[in-house]
């Protein structure tokens, strides 16, 4: 084998033979170019800086930014938030994989997921962000094949939904392609429902990917009973009954097209919307009776959709005029379908403060008559003892199989303050009381709501009174756990299981030492003050006074009289003394105004504070017999007709006397205005921020039989 070696006079002219190669090469290849310079290659942002790529959500949602990713899970480019018809557009052609809206961390609720694989996207073509592509992208992007994802939806709703004018191609689970007209509606529609269902128990792919994937193969039937709803009430017949209907019924002799369209397709949501929530007790049938006791859908969802149709469509076009010194803000009417199985109509409106001006409004009543109506602030229910159940269902999981009692237990940390006490009456022990109005205590008010909760949700509980502390335990499985609401802790033996009371008498050390800790050491739970407190057992009792008395339930809807107002606001704006000595913590309120001359009764469902303004009135609570029936209404120990415009003592310390000294254990839960002067009474009522978390941008929604006559306004004018 031979090695040719080229010297130096022969480098010299093999080097100059490829310059002269490559140079023939290059102009060859600048002649079809049609130029004979050479330039840099273009950039991504060159090459596409003329093409935009325009898209929507579907159902519509604003304010959304949707992000661009790479394979490799980079971010590429954000698109413009999405316009209240859930309109986007990407600046940029999109080269990447996948696309997906920022989300939200909420504490109470699993936040919707907008996504969507790209896959081969033509030049162009315009996206649409729908349930089907986000089931799909979210399970892919957490690793299930693509043939196995597209396979498995398109097999479920095919089992399922038995309406679909052609089969579901799989090219339907990128947001390049869009439905058919004949299905995109109702389909979609159906297959929304069905991830609500996973949301509505606290699951999601962004929060537990396997629990959410497991809820929806266990439920894959409630897609059968939402497709068979949404294709039935999508049909001309179904809509050309409503409107036979309201030629009947309403006297409305040619029906609008466009309005009762619009009609049927807020039935078909709501209705949609109500057979979700009912997952909540498929899932967990021991613990959601009291659900089933209030649920009046099941079986009722085509009738109570043509109840919607017909109060949606009878609507009035506006509500009443705005408060002068507010500023006037749009009103949104509606209608809505409870999971009482009641239709209402609805009534919201929106603000936004400043730094300065904390966030307002103002609900006017200017009809005739009082209105009862129930609140929703910021998406947050003034809630009874169900509607909270359901929430600590709702509730996001902190981990895969979190037990709904370990839910519950962290739902009043997350929604309670430690203060020194504003009542020292059984009657704040009332479980949705506490949390949307009262929210602060000491240990005993706190074990005391728990201790309900788990009770209402099926389970064995009960309240143990130690050596200056009161925490509260559970049976699960044969044997009691402590969780301490207080504290916000529990403790494990050695072996990582849950103990009780009991176990820490015999071992305080599990409270000093512990195997697994859920805070910083440091922290007072894990300190031997506590464990001296545990480890005393001679004085460690059961608590049946704090479970012996049943607190009389303060009902959930407010009442604004004719010609008054209820004003909601952002602002904390009553101060309480922490169980830390020297600090404080603020709290927040509600205002109800009295106009001049009006007499009557007003149901409250928040602690009362304070009534300003000349006038006499009296403070009542109701009495409950065993079928929840009310047995007696009497005046609140013995105090009276009360003058409001006395000051030694004025009513808020009456109130503060009442609220530690009063026996009845009632509460105020009515106060009967014998007069009102001339600048009509003003009552306070308290509610927890923490409960009701607004911020500059506030919202409220009023849902009752009738909203004729009210009206929202926004931040007070400010000179």
């Amino acid at each position: 084998m031979s090695i040719d070696v080229i010297g130096p006079r022969s480098l010299q002219i093999h080097s100059l033979r490829l310059r002269a190669l490559s140079l023939i090469l290059l102009i060859a290849a600048l002649a079809g170019c049609g130029g004979g310079a050479s330039s840099p290659p273009p950039s991504r942002m060159e090459l596409s800086a003329a093409v935009i790529t325009n898209g929507h959500v579907y159902p519509a949602a604003a304010g959304l930014v949707l992000v661009e990713y790479d394979g490799q899970g980079n971010e590429l480019q954000r698109s413009t938030a999405t316009a209240d018809d859930g309109s986007f557009q990407f600046s940029i052609r999109l080269s990447g994989t996948r696309i997906e809206a920022i989300s939200t961390v909420s504490t109470n609720r699993v936040e919707q997921v907008f996504s969507s694989q790209l896959g081969n996207l033509a030049a162009d073509a315009e996206l649409e962000v729908t349930p089907l592509t986000t089931w799909y992208d979210q399970l892919v992007a957490n690793g299930v094949s693509s043939s196995t994802a597209s396979g498995d939806i398109q097999d479920l709703i095919a089992a399922s939904c038995p309406a679909l004018s052609t089969a579901l191609d799989r090219q339907y689970l990128f947001a390049s392609f869009s439905l058919p007209a004949a299905d995109h509606d109702w389909l979609l529609g159906a297959v929304a429902a069905y991830l609500q269902g996973a949301r509505n128990l606290g699951e999601g792919p962004k929060v537990d990917f396997p629990g959410w994937s497991s809820v929806l193969d266990r439920h894959g039937d409630m897609l059968s009973q939402l497709c068979a709803f949404s294709a039935a009430v999508s049909t001309p017949a179904w809509s050309a009954a409503q409107a036979s209907r309201l030629q009947q019924e309403a006297n409305v002799q040619t029906p609008d097209t466009a309005r009762l369209a619009e009609a049927v397709t807020g039935a078909r949501a709501q209705g949609l919307s109500a057979l979700a929530r009912q997952i909540q007790q498929s899932e967990y049938p021991d613990q959601t009776v009291v659900l089933q006791a209030a649920d009046n859908v099941s079986g009722r969802e085509l009738t109570l959709a043509s109840d919607f149709v017909m109060v949606q469509y009878q609507l009035p076009q506006s509500s009443g005029p705005a408060a002068q010194d507010f500023v006037d803000v749009p009103d949104t009417l509606g209608a809505a379908i409870t999971s009482s199985g009641n239709v209402v109509a609805t009534l919201e409106g929106s603000t936004t403060g400043t730094d300065a001006t904390p966030a307002a409004l103002r609900l006017t009543n200017h009809g005739a008559a009082d209105k009862t109506l129930h609140l929703v602030i910021d998406g947050q229910n003034v809630a009874d003892l169900p509607s909270v159940i359901g929430e600590i269902v709702a509730m996001p999981v902190a981990y895969s199989g979190e037990p709904l009692y370990r839910k519950a237990w962290r739902y009043l940390i997350a929604h309670k303050r430690d203060t020194q006490p504003l009542a020292i009456s059984f009657f704040q022990f009332q479980p949705d009381l506490w949390l949307r109005s009262v929210g602060s205590s000491y240990c005993e008010a706190q074990s005391s709501v728990l201790y309900r909760i788990w009770r209402a949700m099926g389970y064995e509980a009960r309240v143990h009174a130690l050596t200056g502390h009161v925490t509260v335990e559970i049976l699960i499985d044969g044997h009691w756990e402590v969780f301490d609401p207080y504290l916000r802790v529990y403790y494990t033996d050695r072996q990582g299981q849950i103990v009780g009371v009991a176990e820490l008498e015999q071992d305080p050390t599990l409270i000093t030492n512990p195997q697994t800790p859920l805070l910083p050491l440091t922290d007072i739970a894990y300190s031997s003050t506590v464990a001296n407190i545990f480890g005393t057992a001679d004085d460690n009792y059961i608590g049946t006074d704090y479970m012996s008395t049943e607190p009389e339930p303060l009902d959930n809807t407010v009442q604004i009289p004719a010609g008054g107002y209820l004003e909601v606001n952002s602002a904390t704006d009553v101060v309480l003394d922490s169980s830390v000595a020297g600090t404080q913590t603020d709290m927040s309120t509600m205002s109800l105004w009295v106009p001049p001359g009006y007499t009557g009764t007003l149901r409250l469902p928040l602690l009362l504070l304070d009534v300003k303004g000349a006038g006499s009135v009296q403070l009542f609570g109701r009495a409950l017999d065993a079928s929840g029936n009310v047995s007696q209404t009497t005046g609140l120990a013995a105090l009276g007709s009360l003058d409001t415009s006395a000051t030694d003592p004025d009513l808020h310390a009456r109130l503060q006397w009442f609220y530690f000294n009063d026996p009845s254990e009632i509460g105020v839960t009515e106060i009967k205005i014998n007069s009102s002067g001339a600048d009509g009474l003003l009552l306070t009522l308290m509610t927890n921020p923490l409960y009701f978390a607004t911020q500059q941008q506030l919202t409220v929604r009023v849902d009752a039989a009738d909203v004729d006559g009210l009206s929202f306004a926004g931040t007070p004018v400010t000179e």
